[in-house]
């Protein structure tokens, strides 16, 4: 493969890189799709505090004829401050980015390689919330059953918690058990036999079930896992786009936001004489955060 040389380099679009990364983001990512999101491409630093105001409850108001509404202020609205303190970042050397700019399944090679590196760490920082939640059903060391779905939705729907929507994010043991679980057997074979064919279980009790790999367990005697029964609102991911780099360095870079799943990823390239290629950044800028504890509940197995 022949090297890259500076001139080449200024042919570098990190646009289409930015935008197939934010592909294999959005694909290697689970929980990250499922909570609420507050993003930008708008420039910001590592530590810089996000204000975000959160609405309250409202109460249905009598109205007589001929009388004025009544304006609200909600009750329990607050302002949710979220940390950009996490930035995570993914760097390599491309020798030949002409032939892997031009070559889709060269490209893919390198940021289905790169990018999954950067999901895991957002999911893991959303999985870790569940240390604040503390609502929770099951047993450690026993498997998810339909029993334990409905506790959960027991336990949602007596914090008052919205029906919909609703997700059970279950690690892949679970998964399994719940494909093999007796009380669900009637209802694979007559209503969702393609779960047991495409190994995707669907909606269980009002609840669209994903798993994860990536979902916490904690060692000891038994180990615990901690899958999830959230609402999207009980978490908060927040992402902003990072500064560009300053003209006289020669390095160019491209924030760009996925609008399907709010995602933000920026590229930075910049000739590396050294190793004689370019050297690709790919980098996120992020915080997560409990925004509504009640509105999720961890189930251990």
């Amino acid at each position: 493969m022949a090297n890259i040389t500076a001139a080449v380099a200024q042919y570098f679009i990190p646009e289409v890189w930015a935008n197939r990364a934010l592909e294999v983001l959005r694909a290697n990512t689970v929980l990250a799709r499922l909570v609420a999101r507050d993003t930008d491409v708008a420039a910001f630093q590592v530590g810089d505090i996000l204000h975000i105001p959160y609405p309250g409850t409202f109460t249905a108001q009598d109205k007589a004829a001929g009388s004025a509404v009544t304006v609200q202020t909600p009750s329990g609205g607050s302002e949710v401050q979220v940390a950009l303190n996490r930035h995570k970042e993914v760097s390599f050397i491309v020798e030949d980015v002409a032939r892997a700019q031009a070559n889709q399944d060269l490209l893919d090679r390198y940021l289905a390689a790169a990018v999954p590196a950067i999901a895991e760490a957002i999911e893991r920082d959303l999985f870790s919330l569940y240390t604040d939640i503390s609502a929770s059903v099951g047993t450690s060391g026993t498997d998810v059953s339909a029993a334990t779905i409905r506790a959960a939705r027991k336990a949602l729907n007596e914090n008052r918690c919205p029906v919909a929507p609703r997700h059970l994010v279950v690690s892949s043991k679970d998964e399994v058990a719940l494909l093999g679980d007796t009380g669900l057997a009637t209802y694979f074979a007559n209503s969702r036999a393609e779960a047991i064919a495409q190994g995707a279980i669907g909606q269980l009790y009002g609840f669209t079930v994903w798993m994860s790999q990536l979902v916490p367990v904690v060692a000891g005697t038994p180990d615990s896992t901690k899958n999830l029964a959230l609402h999207p609102e009980a978490f908060i991911l927040a992402m902003r786009g990072l500064p560009e780099p300053p003209a006289s360095t020669g390095a160019q870079a491209a924030t760009i936001r996925d609008p399907e799943s709010g995602l933000v990823v920026r590229v930075l390239y910049a000739y590396n004489p050294s190793y004689l290629g370019v050297q690709v950044t790919l980098d996120v800028l992020y915080g997560v955060k409990v925004l509504r504890a009640e509105k999720a509940c961890v189930v251990l197995s």
